[in-house]
């Protein structure tokens, strides 16, 4: 049986974002991050695991599981939560279909890809540091992985926030 804790912290952020935004734009985020918890929880179930603890905080959601028997399938494990969100975001789009839910979808899926600790694409990283002998190259790596998506990402929302913002309002009106 799955404990599930929502802390304090976690209704007073939704609170907040009931009060400043519309409910088609929160439904639409929460949608996206139910979809992509789903993933997680069906890969554990998939691959012989169990969800022992939910818990809802203000920074997001914190899943615990049984260890996974294998590294491969603590990967496939991380990465099924991002997957769910690019699936839905690309089965939804090639169906003409738009909204925040779409929108939601292929951000929260590209962005738990990114190589921070916190994230999915962090948590790969570390179970992949597990394999190598070398754990100080493969930390020098992570950090300078690190600051090539900060960058990426800085420059893309510098120079190309008028493209980024016509890609997505595009998506919204479909």
């Amino acid at each position: 049986m799955s404990k599930i804790k929502v802390k304090f912290s976690f209704l007073l952020f939704n609170a907040l974002v009931f009060i400043f935004r519309d409910s088609s734009l929160i439904m639409g985020f929460y949608g996206a991050c139910i979809l992509h918890e789903a993933g997680h929880i069906a890969a554990v179930y998939f691959t012989g695991g169990c969800v022992r603890s939910i818990e809802f905080g203000w920074t997001g959601i914190k899943m615990t599981a049984s260890a996974s028997e294998t590294k491969g399938a603590a990967i496939i494990v991380q990465l099924c939560g991002p997957l769910a969100n690019i699936a839905a975001f690309l089965l939804l789009t090639a169906w003409g279909r738009g909204g925040y839910f779409v929108v939601f979808c292929l951000i929260e899926g590209l962005v738990n890809l990114l190589p921070y600790k916190f994230l999915d694409g962090g948590a790969i990283l570390e179970i992949l540091a597990d394999f190598s002998c070398e754990q100080q190259k493969f930390h020098l790596f992570n950090t300078i992985l690190k600051v090539f998506f900060s960058t990426i990402l800085v420059a893309l929302f510098i120079f190309y926030s008028d493209t980024l913002n016509k890609i997505i309002l595009t998506v919204l009106i479909n």
